[in-house]
């Protein structure tokens, strides 16, 4: 939705620019005209009409102004991001392989939070922070969602919190609100409590809708273990997410 109300906003303050230029333009040619009449009372009327458009060409500009002003964050105060991303449902797979009798699976470990208490930022990441805007103290991101890939639409696809290799990428999807633009913004991606990815810099995107961070790693790096990733917004912490990656499957095939 971001996309669209931006683009739209963006679309009709170029217009109403476009407006005032012409509208300019039209004055300036009845200005001019005035000046080569000859009658003084003609003149006078063409002189009333010019002002009247170059007035007109001031309003457009200051309705483009407070267009692009205050348009966008009124419109997101009526549609408001849906605080968490809908699910792409999973494939289930049927079973081709036959077992061997005598094996016993390995029960999946279930999953342990890594963190209790509330995660900081590092003074060694926000140090390095190159941006100067204050961000909105009352930003907001939804619970994270992760994927191996995501649509046009920055939704999760085959959603899950437990991944098996081979990986190359994982995402972490979400939905946001009240962001500020160009103000610092951190993704801290941990494995067992060990910093393996991270990505901050500036907010390039809207004040509201869906985004996502990804981590890229080869896949000797993506060994089995814990992750989590934590959001930041300036130097306050957001969100955290948590998955898994498996240690793949041991279980011999049967052959007969």
């Amino acid at each position: 939705m971001n996309l669209d109300i931006h683009a739209g906003v963006v679309t009709v303050v170029l217009l109403l620019l476009l407006a005032a230029v012409l509208t300019f333009i039209r004055g300036y040619r009845h200005y001019r005209e005035a000046h080569s009449m000859l009658f003084y009372n003609k003149r006078k009327v063409k002189q009333k009409s010019a002002l009247s458009v170059i007035i007109l060409g001031i309003s457009i500009l200051l309705i483009a102004f407070l267009l692009a002003t205050f348009a966008e964050p009124a419109i997101y105060t009526v549609y408001v991001p849906s605080p968490t991303a809908t699910l792409t449902p999973t494939v289930t797979l049927t079973p081709t392989v036959t077992l061997t009798p005598t094996v016993t699976p390995v029960p999946t470990a279930t999953p342990v939070p890594l963190y209790t208490a509330t995660p900081f930022l590092s003074v060694i990441i926000s140090s390095q922070f190159i941006s100067q805007t204050t961000p909105d103290p009352e930003a907001v991101f939804s619970p994270l969602v992760f994927a191996r890939n995501i649509d046009s639409a920055l939704q999760p696809v085959e959603a899950s919190d437990v991944f098996t290799p081979p990986l190359d990428v994982i995402y972490a999807t979400f939905s946001y609100d009240r962001m500020t633009r160009n103000a610092q913004w951190t993704a801290l991606w941990f494995r067992e409590g060990e910093l393996i990815c991270i990505e901050s810099i500036p907010w390039n995107g809207a004040s509201g809708g869906y985004g996502y961070t990804e981590c890229r790693l080869s896949e000797d790096q993506w060994q089995p273990g814990n992750y989590s990733v934590q959001i930041f917004v300036g130097e306050t912490w957001k969100q955290t997410g948590t998955f898994q990656v498996s240690g793949g499957s041991d279980i011999e095939v049967s052959e007969e």
